[in-house]
């Protein structure tokens, strides 16, 4: 007689024993300890790299970041933290070095001038926000003549009703740095947008209207990489006119030093 086999539906997996379940999380949470209270792990170094106006300790104390800190504390403490970075700066990235090294790559604003407010001097960026508010001229910079300011705050854009005229000085101001006129031109003056005038040691500089001003500008660098350019009014108000330099005369000189 045949023997008959009896087969069971379905598996029963072998029941897991709760004491290696607890030895598992217990392992996780001492290593988590470790990882946490670690020597090994505390910050020992920390490079900056791409500041020149704002200084290393500056952006430590920004980002919260200090030697001896642990760098798994840190991270889990900062996580999707939004820190607060220095007007100065336009962007900062955290490059953490395994074990014990930090590296901050960072960009600062490009400032383009000055414009003088209630005994301050409030430095201005690329894109208009006030950088950084000073009592003294901490860079070659132009000054901003014809700005009427109501308040400012750190970070964001001058609050002014001259909405046309800043526009366009932030527009002049770029321009120039791009053509590496920003330490040539001492004062931008923007009290009127038909006749805007630029000043450098030896020119005055009538520009006219901001149309075609990065063109006007170009030729204006060119004017000036002439080492014996004369002293005098220049005038560049429109590049379909002839571009002139009315050189000062010695009574001209006479008169204003009598004025002054």
């Amino acid at each position: 007689m045949a023997r008959v086999l009896k087969i069971q539906n379905g598996y029963r997996p072998p029941k897991k024993s709760h004491k290696k379940v607890w030895l598992i999380v217990a392992g996780v949470v001492l290593l988590i300890l470790l990882l946490l209270n670690s020597s090994l792990f505390s910050v020992r170094s920390v490079v900056v790299e791409g500041n020149a106006r704002v200084s290393r300790e500056e952006i430590m104390e920004d980002l919260d970041l200090e030697l001896g800190t642990n760098l798994f504390r840190y991270m889990i403490s900062h996580w999707n933290d939004d820190p607060r970075v220095d007007p100065r700066l336009s962007s900062v990235d955290i490059y953490v070095q395994w074990p014990s090294s930090v590296r901050i790559v960072v960009s600062e604003s490009l400032t383009i001038g000055y414009v003088y407010f209630q005994g301050t001097y409030l430095c201005i960026d690329r894109n208009g926000y006030v950088a950084t508010s000073t009592y003294t001229l901490d860079e070659d910079l132009p000054i901003i003549q014809g700005i009427e300011v109501g308040s400012f705050s750190l970070g964001e854009s001058l609050d002014t009703q001259d909405t046309e005229r800043y526009e366009a000085v932030v527009t002049i101001g770029t321009i120039l740095q791009k053509h590496d006129l920003s330490t040539t031109v001492s004062e931008i003056n923007i009290r009127s947008l038909d006749d805007i005038i630029l000043y450098t040691d030896k020119l005055e500089i009538h520009c006219g209207t901001i149309e075609d001003i990065e063109q006007k500008i170009s030729v204006i660098r060119s004017v000036l990489d002439n080492p014996n350019v004369p002293s005098g009014v220049m005038h560049i108000e429109s590049l379909d006119q002839q571009v002139y330099i009315e050189p000062t005369t010695q009574a001209d000189t006479d008169s204003s030093a009598a004025t002054s």
